[in-house]
């Protein structure tokens, strides 16, 4: 499981308060719910399932009739019954019959909002429960939302439809291509249940998106409301709880034709042409000390291996080769585009390196083993300095602990093992690399072509487990602000293993190996270069063993810049 970067920069999206009842709603249809990792290796008849239980308030008194549903928290568990309960006459509601695991908890009021949204995920909060426990007093504050609506038209004051409106908190903007709320057929919009603050709204794409001359052009600007393309200059609009804000009307820009870029995929050594090829294109926009990427997708190369974009304004951009070949790789272009066609790219392919060998389980039987732990994926990293900064690749590895990865630069390769989804409660780490009977400790060389097999990829499966309890002095969180916890194992390179905490501040990192880790729990403000506020425990874990502790962070502190 990937887990947030350890120092992210994550900010709290109002997009997540917009859908969130569609999220529930269709979490009910659909009903999902899923496994725990512990339940993955227990039989089905010693599952202990717990209880959620708390209260749904609006200005402190409760809202009947409420149904709150949980949805899975991982995307590979397995489909249940649908885990849901209804508030009674004083608010409250009861869930059973839940199995331990990770859940998203939504109420089911789609002009309401959530006022305690303080690590909350999409539509929902975030919970953790173990085995057989009884959550209670999981609460849920609500305000009814307010309304931003008005209409979209063109500079001839046409309707525009179908079209996306966007909706931003003071100090966000979304990313290209994010979905708010559609306009209908005579071009108006209408955004409901949105949390009381002030908002930029736009419709359009923005000048950081493009077709690429993969994808269906969209013809408007990024316009914001009252009808201008410069941010800076946006009209905010108010929202309170339970009013609307009408007229907010938007004409939209409609962009410029643009300009072209082409060029040839060749082979390096000889200069011949590589045929269908599929491309992508990547726009680098630089505001401040934030950089942001766009990417569009290119036809892919003809017989003679050329390559066309379209409709791009003004930038610099990237061209790379988006799906390699078995055994072909090739390093980015960079291009600037002004006011002309950029023309005679060239991007030269060369025959990759590659490595082969088996993963090795120390001291459990190969095949129960990897079923155990499955699926499983190794990659392989350079950490050369470089100017595209090195590259990487990965690969599925087989039932029988086979791999290839192909496609490699020559350099110094670091290979890491992960699993798709879910931990399951395994963990599993890399202890040793043989190649030709002789250990590897500082990484694999490898040259231009070098095809390396009998790799021998020695790992230890980690059965130590950390549960854990972030308590916040001089709180509570306020909305927006965001706590993380992230482990590293001292003596290794730090692996960024950050656990969900959920909506109480618990977690659980398991599948660990032996040895000692030091935990952060940190609190961040979106916004702020000085966000950061932290505090750290070292836990020894060992196998089979479950360590229970507890940080805290005080939000008195004085906080420090955000890495």
């Amino acid at each position: 499981m990937i887990g947030p970067p350890r120092y992210p920069n994550e900010k709290w999206s109002l997009m997540r308060h917009l859908t969130a009842g569609v999220f529930a709603w269709a979490l009910i249809a659909s009903c999902l719910v899923f496994e725990s990792a512990h339940s993955q290796t227990k039989p089905a008849n010693k599952i202990d399932t717990g209880t959620v239980s708390g209260r749904i308030t609006v200005k402190g008194k409760g809202m009947p009739g409420v149904v709150v549903g949980l949805r899975p928290g991982e995307s590979d568990q397995q489909v249940r019954p649908s885990l849901r309960g209804t508030s009674d006459e004083d608010g409250k509601y009861r869930i059973s019959n839940v199995p331990p695991g990770s859940y998203q908890v939504a109420p089911i009021a789609p002009t309401f909002v959530f006022i305690d949204a303080s690590n909350s995920g999409s539509g929902g909060k975030a919970l953790l429960i173990a085995d057989g426990e009884a959550v209670e007093g999981f609460d849920f504050a609500l305000a009814r939302g307010g309304v931003i609506t008005g209409k979209v038209t063109d500079a001839e004051g046409r309707p525009v439809i179908e079209e996306y409106v966007h909706l931003a908190m003071e100090d966000q903007s979304p990313p290209p291509g994010s979905e708010s709320v559609k306009t209908d057929d005579r071009g108006i919009y209408r955004a409901f249940g949105v949390p009381p603050g002030q908002y930029r709204v736009s419709a359009g794409l923005g000048d950081d998106s493009f077709s690429g001359g993969g994808r269906v052009p969209r013809p408007y600007r990024r316009t914001f409301y009252p009808s201008i393309t410069d941010p800076a200059q946006a009209a905010m609009v108010e929202v309170a709880e339970a009013t609307e804000a009408t007229n907010i009307d938007i004409t939209v820009v409609r962009m410029a034709t643009g300009v072209s870029a082409s060029g040839r995929v060749v082979e390096s050594k000889n200069g011949e042409p590589v045929a269908n090829v599929r491309l992508s294109i990547t726009k680098i926009t630089v505001q401040g000390n934030s950089t942001s990427h766009s990417t569009g997708s290119i036809p892919n190369t003809n017989m003679k291996g050329e390559f066309r974009a379209e409709s791009l304004s003004p930038g610099k951009y990237t061209v790379s080769i988006s799906r390699f070949r078995e055994s072909l790789r090739a390093d980015p272009v960079t291009f600037d585009v002004l006011d002309q066609d950029v023309t005679g790219l060239l991007i030269k392919t060369s025959m990759g390196a590659s490595l082969a060998g088996t993963v090795v389980i120390q001291g459990s039987p190969q095949d129960s083993a990897l079923q155990k732990i499955a699926p499983l994926f190794i990659a392989a990293h350079s950490r050369d300095e470089s100017p595209q900064g090195g590259s990487g690749r990965h690969s599925a590895v087989n039932p029988d602990g086979s791999f290839h990865l192909s496609g490699l630069e020559a350099g110094t390769i670091h290979l890491s093992l992960g699993k798709g989804g879910i931990n399951r409660g395994r963990g599993i780490a890399i202890s040793q690399i043989e190649r030709d009977g002789l250990v590897q400790p500082d990484g694999i060389q490898i040259q231009n072509g070098e095809q390396v097999t009998g790799l021998r990829v020695i790992t230890t499966i980690g059965t130590g487990t950390i549960r854990g309890k972030v308590n916040i002095e001089n709180g509570p969180l306020q909305p927006g602000w965001r706590l993380f916890v992230n482990l590293v194992k001292l003596g290794e390179q730090p692996t960024g293993i950050s656990p969900e905490v959920d909506a109480r501040g618990h977690f659980i990192a398991a599948g660990l190996t032996s040895g000692s880790y030091e935990i952060w729990a940190t609190v961040y403000t979106p916004g702020s270069p000085q966000s950061a506020r932290s505090g750290k425990q070292l836990v020894t874990v060992a196998d089979g063993v479950v360590s229970e502790v507890t940080i805290t962070v005080d939000l008195n502190q004085n906080p420090r810049p955000t890495p």
